[in-house]
């Protein structure tokens, strides 16, 4: 598949006796694990990175430092094996040359496509309500197949040194890695970008998201959905697929039927809460808040539970749908983001957009969820529970609106990654940082950039911005 891939990593046991992550399967044999080395050699070709195609070449990887040096650093932080992402795990990755990628240089990168990779397009991410009903069951059919499709990675919930030993020792470390399907691969990678750190006798650090609550939060969520959409591309065998978005401003108080009927999204049991439908009668979820105890341990791969829930509409919330009118406001700020980067930033675009700063104020307050959030919020279930929050399929189409939000203010102000800050953004977020987890890595700055440089455009968008 021609998109990045996720990897997590495994850190020194005797700091953090966990590993959480999801390996390429090639590169979780004993040699690759006790070498620190991903370069396996792609379908077709006899070296290592497709070297002998001029694909790429096995190299050191370097990444920055995490050190007391950005405003933002705690020393927790240290005991996360998430902060040298994805060095922990791996030193040496496959660098890959001209517009190849994946961990072995045999996919194409965002936008590109042919044997060669040399065949550009844009592909139009439409309004999912303007879809024909056999586009939207197409979605529904990639979805669900991805459900049931295992993916070429693999997730470990080990303790490192169990893993360490046996490899050590010339054992088989296969035994402590699971497989997983390529929706629920997606559904992990958020849950591990967001989740607290995980310490010692059940005690967390909460002050840390890699995906949310700072200035990557855009960047992060772009790449999250560009992997997506290729990856539905690859199962459904269309590689003219786009991902559609969901235009939440067109309700009120609950999802559009035409959108969560039981032949789509579902339909909310009034009881119970659970999502029915042609495709959700038999969804399972998992890595939410009661399977991981509040996070206080690892999520078990293999520990999934029946039924999506959303909110019922006895449920208690008064929140609305956001407005058009709250999008324009927040269209209305230039500034992408201001000190301290996180939450906490006021008249910042990008925190109106997270849904963290007033839709009538700009300003940040601690009881304020908008636009984003506030999404979340009125659907409930899974989608209000940030690491778990991707087990909906309606998520996809509620950050590719996000998404499109997003790109009008990239058009409108044209503005590039120099207006991240390189120091002084949360862990993750700064604008060298790598986009943890997704594999080969990618930074914000990379992601910076406006749709046409990925391949895709949106419905009723222009080049400046506007409808």
């Amino acid at each position: 598949m021609g998109y990045p891939i996720i990897a997590y990593i495994l850190f020194v046991g005797v700091i953090l006796p966990w590993v959480e992550g999801q390996f390429p399967r090639v590169c979780t044999d004993r040699d690759s694990l006790r070498d620190k080395i991903c370069c396996p050699t792609p379908k077709g070709f006899t070296i290592e990175c497709g070297y002998d195609g001029d694909r790429g070449k096995c190299q050191e990887l370097t990444i920055r430092d995490w050190t007391s040096s950005y405003s933002h650093y705690r020393p927790f932080q240290m005991h996360d094996e998430r902060h040298n992402w994805p060095r922990a795990l791996y030193h040496k990755v496959c660098k890959c040359n001209a517009n190849y990628v994946g961990y072995d240089c045999s996919k194409c990168a965002f936008g590109y496509y042919g044997s060669t990779c040399t065949q550009k397009k844009n592909l139009i991410r439409r309004n999912f309500l303007s879809l024909t009903a056999e586009e939207k069951d197409r979605y529904m059919r990639y979805v669900n197949i991805s459900k049931y499709s295992v993916s070429d990675f693999v997730v470990a919930s080990t303790p490192y040194k169990e893993i360490n030993k046996t490899v050590m020792e010339g054992g088989d470390p296969k035994p402590f890695f699971y497989n997983v399907t390529n929706y629920d691969l997606f559904m992990w990678m958020h849950y591990y970008a967001a989740r607290d750190t995980i310490l010692t006798h059940n005690i967390t650090e909460s002050d840390i998201d890699f995906a949310h609550e700072g200035q990557g939060f855009p960047s992060w969520h772009r790449l999250y959905l560009l992997a997506w959409e290729r990856t539905l591309q690859e199962i459904g065998g269309d590689e003219e697929f786009a991902l559609p978005f969901w235009d939440w401003t067109e309700n009120t108080t609950r999802c559009d039927p035409a959108i969560c009927s039981k032949e789509l999204l579902g339909v909310t049991d009034q009881v119970t809460g659970i999502v029915r439908g042609k495709y959700l009668n038999d969804w399972n979820v998992l890595c939410t808040s009661e399977q991981t105890h509040d996070l206080t341990r690892p999520c078990n791969p293999t520990d999934t539970r029946a039924g999506l829930k959303r909110n019922t509409d006895e449920k208690g919330y008064d929140m609305t749908f956001p407005t058009k009118t709250e999008v324009n406001f927040a269209l209305r700020f230039e500034t992408f983001d201001l000190p301290p980067y996180n939450k906490s930033s006021s008249c910042s675009f990008r925190n109106i957009l997270e849904g963290y700063a007033s839709t009538e104020t700009g300003r940040h307050h601690f009881d304020v969820h908008d636009l984003h959030n506030r999404v979340h919020i009125v659907l409930g279930g899974e989608m209000a529970d940030v690491p778990s929050a991707s087990n909906d399929p309606i998520f996809a189409l509620h950050h590719a609106f996000v998404d499109r939000i997003y790109e009008k203010w990239l058009r409108k102000f044209n503005k590039d990654a120099n207006v991240l800050s390189t120091n002084d953004a949360p862990i993750g977020h700064n604008r060298d940082d790598v986009i943890v987890p997704l594999f080969p890595v990618y930074t914000h700055q990379q992601m910076f950039k406006k749709s046409f440089e990925f391949g895709y455009d949106y419905q009723d968008v222009d080049e400046k911005g506007e409808n």
